[in-house]
């Protein structure tokens, strides 16, 4: 439910005052362009909400008394269609607030339950984004535009069935403005890869995959950010930042408290690449669209979602701080000879980073020879896999290259760069991790490619001067004697 703020409380007649003036100074500081925080939490108890049991499977449809109660439309300011508002989808979406039996305690005694059972053929609508689901707004947006620049929303899920796969179960959750303005995306699906074996370029594991999609360039790319047991509870968390101007927003995914130890960007290049408006965030989508017919399996099933948290105006995620520091151990060297490059990466951020890959790219005129620390050969490249460093800490390795002794004088760059990449594989229960190349394009309503590959978050160069290798003079000619 929404948490009362100082202006939902009665207020006693000699509190009138101290209620006037502190409008005043709220609306002095709106006037100024201060923004002011609002959070709205629900957590699906009764009242204000209703729940029933399941509505009746479509052709039949729910009598217009019972509409209320087999759906979260109009219950605390959340919304989704009701039976008849979309006519491709008579039954509307399968969501409802339900009576919780076995859920987690923090769960209370209702939750809201979805699934993606209902669904259209791939030229029909929808997927829509006017009747989907949608939590309360909050009072103030938050965009790049706005006096609120901050966004993050905040939410908990299990699976309705926790001892087994549902398949095809897809629910996807984004920051939004109630009208499909997604920011970001969350993906959830349910599988199960580990009986017929992982296949590359598709998630694997047994439990419910999370994935994320941002636009660095305007263009969607997918990232796979690991693979949660289906039978306990999850958090997940956005924490948006959303500054003026192109390319530049911040966004960093928190899972069950641990930041997955990247940034990736909102949506907004995808919005200026076709020539849109760049929509503000104000509450968040569970959106639940097929665009390959019914999954009638799912009916009743799904997700249960609960303490669902959206708030504009908190202090912003920290960046990807991570500099780079390499420097060469001489600025010149002799073509034929060694030369040793010293490469440091610092975290001056507030929360710790994981899983940053620092690869070293060896340039065509040289070759490695060796190094003082274990690291990965990734073709031309030597790539040292940082999984945690926290603020304030460093991580250093020095690595030695020979020059090609016909290398050309000149200058040559030797580059470094660093890239988040996914968790290393593990078996250790309860997390399965998957390999770093997430799904191929499963997500229905996302377009574009799916690609594994995160962005390059630093680079720098470190130049040195390859000098010709001395000629030896020739030698004296014999000396003869007459």
């Amino acid at each position: 439910m929404r948490r009362p703020n100082g202006l939902d409380r009665p207020v006693l007649p000699r509190m009138a005052l101290v209620g006037l003036f502190a409008t005043v100074a709220s609306l002095a500081l709106a006037l100024c362009g201060v923004a002011l925080a609002d959070t709205v939490t629900t957590n699906f108890e009764a009242p204000p909400f209703r729940s029933c049991g399941l509505p009746p499977a479509p052709p039949v449809l729910a009598p217009p008394q019972f509409m209320s109660c087999w759906t979260v439309n109009g219950q605390d300011g959340w919304k989704s269609a009701i039976p008849g508002n979309i006519p491709s989808l008579p039954a509307g979406y399968d969501q409802q607030v339900v009576a919780n039996s076995g859920a987690p305690p923090e769960f209370g005694s209702q939750s809201l339950r979805i699934s993606n059972a209902y669904g259209t053929g791939p030229t029909t609508s929808p997927p829509e984004f006017h009747f989907q689901t949608y939590s309360a707004p909050t009072t103030d947006a938050a965009g790049e535009s706005e006096t609120n620049k901050v966004y993050t929303a905040q939410f908990s899920f299990i699976s309705v069935h926790p001892n087994q796969v549902q398949p095809r179960l897809l629910i996807s959750l984004s920051p939004d403005n109630g009208e499909g303005g997604r920011m970001s995306y969350i993906g959830l699906e349910d599988i199960n890869t580990t009986d017929s074996g992982c296949v590359q370029d598709e998630p694997c594991g047994n439990g419910i995959d999370v994935s994320l999609y941002d636009t660095p360039d305007g263009h969607f790319v997918g990232y796979d950010l690991g693979v949660l047991p289906r039978d306990v509870p999850h958090t997940i968390k956005f924490w948006m930042k959303l500054n003026p101007g192109p390319g530049n927003d911040l966004v960093r995914i928190l899972i069950d408290g641990h930041d997955v130890g990247q940034c990736f960007t909102t949506w907004e290049d995808f919005y200026r690449a076709t020539n849109q408006d760049v929509p503000i965030s104000d509450r968040l989508l569970l959106l639940s669209g097929n665009r390959d017919g019914n999954r009638l399996s799912l009916l009743g099933g799904g997700y249960l979602f609960d303490n669902v948290t959206t708030t504009t105006a908190a202090p912003g995620p920290p960046g990807c701080d991570l500099p780079i520091e390499k420097t060469a151990d001489s600025p010149t060297v002799i073509a034929g000879g060694l030369v040793g490059y010293r490469i440091s990466v610092r975290n001056r951020g507030r929360l710790s980073e994981r899983n940053v890959l620092v690869c070293d790219h060896i340039p065509r005129e040289m070759t490695f020879v060796s190094a003082d620390r274990k690291l990965r050969r990734l073709g031309r490249r030597r790539c040292l896999l940082i999984q945690r460093l926290g603020p304030g800490q460093r991580v250093s390795f020095h690595l030695v290259l020979r020059v090609d002794a016909n290398a050309p004088p000149g200058t040559v760059d030797n580059i470094v760069d660093e890239t988040p990449v996914a968790p290393p594989v593990t078996t250790t229960p309860p997390v399965i991790t998957p390999p770093a190349t997430p799904p191929g394009a499963q997500v229905p309503d996302v377009p574009g490619k799916v690609t594994g590959t995160p962005p390059v978050i630093k680079m720098v160069r470190a130049p040195v001067k390859v000098l010709a290798r001395r000629k030896l003079a020739a030698p004296p000619p014999p000396h003869v004697t007459g």
